[in-house]
């Protein structure tokens, strides 16, 4: 008994001698506490069609979609996990339930497979598999994960061979691959989960060698990432995607991988580049290196997730990006309504070459761009 004892002594004092990555986010404000703006947002998910996002406050001029929004397959995925996470069996079983239909009734409404975009759908199945090793679930997001690298039939494609797509898929990167930023996080999404599926390492080391391509060929010298090669704007979102895109990354890649160092000296350099340009009020502009643009709380929020992410594993100083997440977080829940709807969020923007337009785009309340990154934040928090 006495051996027990002093076992069980030594195994306390060692967890209390373990750094606490949250000691930030401890005494928030009312209602700021991670696990309920996740049981708020999660809930407010499921108050709506997937594949025709439109929940009570969503305000929104442009069409609804008839399949998955890409935003969409990111917020339910990360739900699901978020209710793992937290041990709410509940709202877990009813996230996994509002996929049953797309086995079944739905299955026409299943995404296609043949762009970044829709592709992430296979993401969600995935993390299905994972709770509850649904087989259906696995075939399905694994026929996704493995379409994205398989040869493209040149005779459907333009130029035929010459396709540039094509000619990437030569070189081991999927046909999808765009150069767009938006990419990193949609093609890493899907890899990763295939990845934590199968534990084959292959899923991973495309992400990878996808993300270094992205990485040497798009990011400027300060971290940070245009819009477009012909949109040479630092365009919020835009950039919160590859902020999210390379922890996601890291995180399963083995550090001894022949990618690891090259990202992680990306993710470390666009990190310091982004604490500079958080504004005042905690949150970052529309266009990020604007001092008067405007606050975009989605890429507010997806930046916040990029430092959570960088403090957990020991990437980024918690005592300089712990204060700089924890003022942002706030901000961020200060703006959310009372259906737990994220206001301020930048409609969908395809790149332009000229400013006025990123600062003119439309804001809308509850857009899915916004809740997904939420989601993100809210799921990290509870990681142990």
């Amino acid at each position: 008994m006495k051996r027990l004892i002093l076992a069980l002594a030594a195994a306390a004092l060692l967890a209390a001698c373990q750094p606490n990555p949250w000691k930030d986010f401890a005494h928030l404000p009312e209602g700021m506490d991670p696990v309920t703006v996740g049981n708020r947002i999660a809930e407010q998910f499921l108050s709506t069609e997937p594949e025709y996002y439109h929940p009570v406050g969503f305000e929104s001029e442009y069409g609804h979609h008839q399949y998955v929004h890409y935003s969409v397959t990111s917020l339910w995925t990360n739900a699901l996990e978020f209710a793992r996470l937290t041990g709410n069996k509940d709202l877990e079983q009813r996230l996994i339930d509002q996929f049953e239909p797309f086995f079944g009734p739905k299955a026409s409404l299943q995404n296609r497979d043949n762009h970044v975009d829709h592709s992430i759908f296979g993401a969600t199945p995935l993390q299905i598999y994972l709770l509850n090793g649904d087989e259906r679930a696995l075939r399905l997001g694994l026929r996704y994960a493995d379409h994205q690298w398989a040869e493209p039939d040149t005779t459907a494609l333009p130029g035929g061979a010459r396709n540039p797509g094509y000619q990437y898929w030569l070189q081991g990167y999927t046909d999808q691959t765009r150069l767009w930023i938006d990419d990193m996080y949609m093609i890493n999404l899907l890899q990763t989960q295939a990845y934590r599926a199968t534990g084959d390492i292959k899923y991973i080391e495309r992400a990878a060698k996808e993300m270094v391509l992205y990485l040497d060929n798009i990011q400027n010298p300060d971290g940070l990432f245009y819009h477009s090669t012909d949109a040479p704007f630092i365009w919020g979102r835009g950039d919160g995607w590859m902020a999210g895109g390379m922890p996601m990354v890291l995180k399963y890649l083995p550090e001894d991988n022949e990618y690891y160092g090259r990202i992680l000296e990306g993710y470390r350099k666009m990190m310091a580049t982004l604490l500079q340009y958080q504004h005042e009020s905690g949150l970052w502009g529309q266009l990020v290196d604007d001092p008067d643009s405007w606050d975009e709380s989605s890429c507010s929020a997806m930046f916040t997730y990029g430092f959570l992410e960088g403090i957990q594993h020991g990437w980024l100083d918690p005592k300089v990006y712990g204060p700089a997440a924890r003022k942002a977080w706030i901000a961020l829940c200060g703006r959310l309504d009372e259906h737990a709807n994220l206001a301020e969020v930048c409609v969908g923007t395809g790149r332009f070459n000229d400013h006025d337009y990123y600062i003119a785009r439309p804001r809308y309340n509850g857009d899915p761009h916004g809740q997904a990154p939420m989601m993100w934040i809210c799921r990290i928090l509870n990681e142990k």
